[in-house]
């Protein structure tokens, strides 16, 4: 996020106690990719440490369709846009439904037709650790405010990430007084 640029909406806020973070990662990224997902990771352990989140976890994208004891790849993302809906936001483009073709020998229902492509790396904020409960979930980043106006704007998880970090250090730091260079006749 450069200087100019606003930071993240409320949308996706760290203002409750007892927030959870899970970050899902799409496995198979090349090296560099990889190294973003390491850098991320680490970004989350430096704020467990300060005490801005308390606990991350991080975990690959689960299967399309998931076993009875975890939630599919299909449920988190439908439970994210539940979210981005009660809160004028969009997940998109970050994550994305598309149609998959159908099968040559016709044994597929609609529903199966159906794929979602999720982002490399996204975060789920929750009270509880359950992503899936709406009265649980707090924010899924990437996320897009105003979507589908001119003022629309996606937030990435390194601007999330960057936003949260400067108002940790913002918080920390000391009281200062006025600057020495606003000082008329530039004593300093």
């Amino acid at each position: 996020m450069s200087a100019g640029e606003p930071a993240p909406s409320s949308a996706v806020a760290l203002e409750s106690a007892d927030l959870r973070i899970d970050c899902y990662v799409r496995s198979g990224v090349p090296a560099p990719i990889a190294e973003i997902v390491d850098g991320v990771v680490g970004r989350l352990e430096s704020l467990c440490e300060a005490g801005r989140i308390d606990e991350y976890r991080v975990s690959g994208w689960p299967p399309e369709t998931g076993a009875a004891s975890a939630p599919s790849r299909g449920e988190l993302v439908a439970a994210f846009e539940r979210w981005a809906d009660r809160n004028g936001c969009s997940i998109e483009p970050g994550f994305r439904r598309r149609e998959r073709p159908t099968s040559p020998l016709g044994t597929e229902s609609a529903a199966a037709r159906e794929r979602v492509r999720v982002p490399v790396v996204a975060l789920a904020l929750s009270a509880d650790g359950d992503v899936t409960d709406p009265a649980a979930l707090r924010g899924v980043v990437p996320y897009t405010e105003r979507p589908n106006t001119a003022d629309e704007r996606t937030y990435t998880v390194d601007e999330w990430l960057s936003a949260v970090e400067s108002d940790a250090a913002d918080r920390d730091a000391p009281a200062a007084g006025p600057d020495p260079s606003l000082i008329p006749g530039g004593q300093r």
